[in-house]
């Protein structure tokens, strides 16, 4: 059996583990997904990217400069001062190229470690509406990805809710967030008499920072309980096309073999899964086992089941 030296890396080690895994007649659906797994060149690329940054944390390296956009400025405005020959002027395009003056830019964040977002001030006129409610300012950096969260009006008391937190996005990574917890306001903007698509119109429209006020939850949830299980799709899935989804838009489309990685089974109808391999790291809503099953049996009992090759078999 080949021997790792103490130098080798993740990468290499992850290689010669795929190399040796063996046909085992008692387990081939289990060995062929661990090939699947390890074969994957997104896995192989984090580990690339993994020692590298080890490596650069071993070497420790600092900046020689914090603020090299600015001495290029200087040098620009010192070239256009002056009579330049012909390697001069180059230089002065050369460095007036909105590329270079970006990277320049990226380079002093780095070098002064200025990476939090810059948040603007609480709103001044914070009224005290909630008597003896406890009210939460909630502020999130929010790009051009979804909240990360689904909500519902409460039949008896009319509030409305969040329903359901969708692992890796922006609501979930905050953790300040949690099902249960009654939605007051959208950037200053009451939501008490909206109807829950115009809400979630306001929140997919809102980019930079949104700020929720929020009454928590009575019995503040803890944050969903790690239930990581990987599956093999034996079915093709579309969000679209499915008319029981609480949320199309939450929903997570996959292929017939696709890996899942189901993250939470919280819900007994509808889990969070997230495709293994996949750069997006939010996961998203797909039909649970027994619900599956349930879709099934009922299409067999009225007779729409489709033929075996394009049915929806249960995960």
């Amino acid at each position: 059996m080949p021997v790792l030296s103490e130098d080798s890396g993740l990468h290499e080690t992850l290689a010669l583990l795929t190399s040796q895994l063996r046909p085992d007649s008692n387990h081939k659906e289990e060995m062929g997904f661990l090939r699947d797994v390890f074969s994957e060149k997104s896995l192989s690329y984090l580990m690339k990217i993994h020692e590298k940054l080890r490596h650069y944390e071993r070497q420790s390296p600092t900046p020689v400069l914090h603020s090299a956009a600015g001495l290029v400025e200087d040098v620009i405005e010192e070239l256009q001062t002056a009579p330049v020959n012909n390697e001069e002027k180059e230089l002065l395009q050369l460095l007036s190229t909105p590329h270079l003056r970006a990277m320049l830019v990226v380079h002093d964040t780095v070098a002064q470690k200025n990476f939090d977002p810059v948040l603007p001030p609480l709103p001044d006129n914070f009224d005290d509406d909630f008597d003896e409610e406890s009210v939460k300012i909630v502020r999130l950096v929010k790009n051009k990805e979804p909240l990360g969260a689904t909500i519902r009006r409460d039949e008896h008391t009319g509030a409305v809710i969040v329903a359901r937190i969708m692992r890796g996005g922006a609501a979930d990574r905050s953790g300040l967030v949690h099902v249960g917890d009654e939605l007051r306001e959208v950037n200053g903007i009451t939501v008490l008499h909206k109807r829950p698509e115009e809400i979630s119109q306001i929140l997919a429209q809102s980019q930079g920072s949104i700020t929720l006020k929020i009454i928590p939850a009575i019995k503040e949830e803890d944050r969903l309980k790690d239930s990581k299980v990987f599956m093999r799709a034996l079915f093709c899935y579309n969000p679209k096309e499915d008319r029981a989804i609480p949320c199309q838009e939450a929903g997570l489309p996959f292929k017939r073999r696709h890996v899942l990685e189901v993250v939470s089974q919280d819900d007994p109808t509808w889990w969070q899964a997230k495709r293994v391999g996949d750069t997006n790291l939010r996961a998203g809503l797909i039909p649970s086992k027994q619900f599956q099953e349930r879709r099934l049996t009922y299409r067999r009992t009225i007779g729409t089941l489709q033929n075996p090759r394009t049915v929806k078999k249960p995960l």
